[in-house]
């Protein structure tokens, strides 16, 4: 009679707290970069990002992906980038000539925003990439 009281007791707990929730966000965005030519590619973020901001953020650098390559863009939340999009409007990703920008990478942020050209600025919202399927291609496919 006691294991049948323990085997119950084991049975109600297991209903009571309940299977765990499965659905995970998305960790990563992946960027690949299907050019011929390697790319520093900067991503930005942030809840009060605006037209202003397509430029060349200086305190963050930018990573470099080698032509035909990807790279993945970790979410700073363990829930996924799902959660990070309640805080945010979009993301924002700058393309960049990887030679130029390593030329300049050390100069001060006027002059690497003065001699390093934005090839690509991307500005994605959730359902952008929820679109994409977590997946950026440089360059853009029309």
């Amino acid at each position: 009679m006691k294991q049948v009281k323990i085997i119950l007791l084991i049975i109600a707990s297991m209903l009571l707290c309940g299977c765990p929730n499965n659905e995970e966000g998305h960790r990563y965005i992946t960027f690949f970069n299907k050019s011929k030519k390697d790319i520093s590619c900067q991503d930005f973020w942030s809840g009060h990002i605006t037209d202003t901001d397509t430029v060349f953020q200086c305190r963050m650098g930018a990573v470099g992906i080698p032509a035909d390559s990807l790279c993945n863009f970790p979410s700073l939340n363990d829930s996924g980038w799902e959660e990070d999009f309640r805080a945010i409007p979009y993301i924002q990703f700058l393309v960049m000539d990887r030679e130029v920008y390593k030329k300049n990478w050390n100069n001060p942020c006027d002059t690497i925003r003065k001699y390093v050209p934005i090839l690509h600025c991307y500005r994605l919202t959730l359902e952008d990439l929820q679109r994409m399927n977590w997946t950026v291609i440089y360059p853009p496919e029309e």
